[in-house]
């Protein structure tokens, strides 16, 4: 028996709810959702289907007093380690950011083998470079930083986890272990788990959380994304942007939109604009226009270059990985190839109707 969670607060209850309901509905099995409340008394509202579950503020308490955090990391960011001790009953759990939209269900990634009771995909924004936080740094020298010895990194907005061994860590403990002896980790709660386990983790494909990093790259229809982790500035949930605004491809959004709608909340309700100055609105309508009259702008001809070596980059990383075994998810039938030839909007470079 398994199951999926999410962790949230009350702010983003409804979302988390919507995208509960969605998971459940797709994947036909339990989803816990774990809110934690500022006031207790703050209501809720359910969605009502027998296999969501809700669980309140089970988990602040056994967070340690101390831990960093910041409006980028806050500290429920920690919380998600917590939760497997509360779902013991399940062979296998999968954590999900609530900005992860589920495309489709692939049942064979809960047989996935998990000696170290933890599989996680590669953090793909930093495979060849360091976080912005630490720029300037090499990529030795930030993993010495944040303890990490093994030269793998992975992203924490999914996890695989078997719940009896992950349960055995005494997570409170070796939180305060580890910022004691890592004090300037940034990214708090993925940069312990990396330390952790270091060299331990399984490995799993991209499919399983494939990030914005890699979004606009022509090749999601071909790897066909079983998660999508819309990881960026812009929320999913505040709906569908101007083209200027944002790269994401209103697919998405629209998606997000309906998961909310279907479980009986307002979409509108999140809506919010990304704000973007005049002289970027000005730059993108000239680009764009010298474009279509076949004058592409030096910035035109910079984009595509970085976007054709990026693509050509993940493309070849991807098949080479799978091919050799490294991922522990079974890819048959997968190999990563572009879907069309991209195009230059007058800020981002995508490919058409890539989902």
């Amino acid at each position: 028996m398994n199951a999926i969670y999410l962790v949230t607060d009350d702010r983003l209850a409804d979302v988390a709810s919507a995208q509960a309901l969605h998971l459940h509905r797709m994947w036909g099995v339990d989803v816990h959702l774990f809110i934690e409340r500022k006031d207790p008394s703050i209501d809720i509202t359910e969605v009502l289907s027998p296999g969501v579950f809700y669980h309140y503020d089970l988990l602040s308490p056994l967070l340690p007093v101390g831990l960093p955090g910041d409006k980028k990391w806050p500290n429920i960011v920690y919380l998600r380690l917590f939760v497997p001790s509360f779902l013991k009953q399940y062979d296998r759990l999968i954590y999900v950011d609530v900005d992860i939209l589920s495309m489709r269900a692939d049942h064979r990634i809960w047989s996935v083998p998990l000696p170290s009771g933890l599989g996680m995909v590669a953090d793909i924004a930093t495979l060849d470079k360091v976080p912005h936080v630490f720029k300037g740094m090499t990529r030795g020298e930030w993993f010495d930083t944040i303890g990490v010895k093994s030269g793998r990194y992975a992203n924490s907005g999914v996890l695989l986890i078997d719940p009896k061994k992950f349960s055995e860590y005494d997570f409170g403990r070796l939180l305060l272990e580890y910022f004691r002896e890592h004090p300037t980790a940034k990214t708090f709660d993925q940069d312990f788990l990396n330390w952790l386990f270091d060299g331990q983790w399984t490995e799993i494909s991209p499919r399983f959380n494939f990030q914005a990093h890699v979004l606009e790259l022509g090749l999601t229809r071909s790897i066909q994304p079983i998660f999508v982790h819309l990881c960026r500035s812009q929320k999913p949930w505040w709906g569908i942007q101007e083209e200027y605004a944002s790269p994401t491809d209103p697919y998405y959004l629209g998606a997000f939109a309906k998961n909310l709608k279907d479980a009986g909340f307002n979409p509108d309700k999140y809506c919010r604009k990304v704000p973007v100055k005049s002289v970027r609105k000005m730059k993108f309508h000239l680009y764009r226009w010298l474009s279509s009259i076949g004058v592409p702008s030096r910035r035109e001809r910079q984009e595509l270059r970085k976007w054709r070596e990026l693509s050509d980059r993940f493309r070849d990383g991807f098949n080479e990985r799978a091919s050799t075994g490294c991922y522990a998810d079974d890819l048959s039938g997968i190999r990563a190839q572009r879907s069309g030839e991209p195009e230059f909007n007058g800020r981002y470079v995508k490919v058409a109707s890539d989902y």
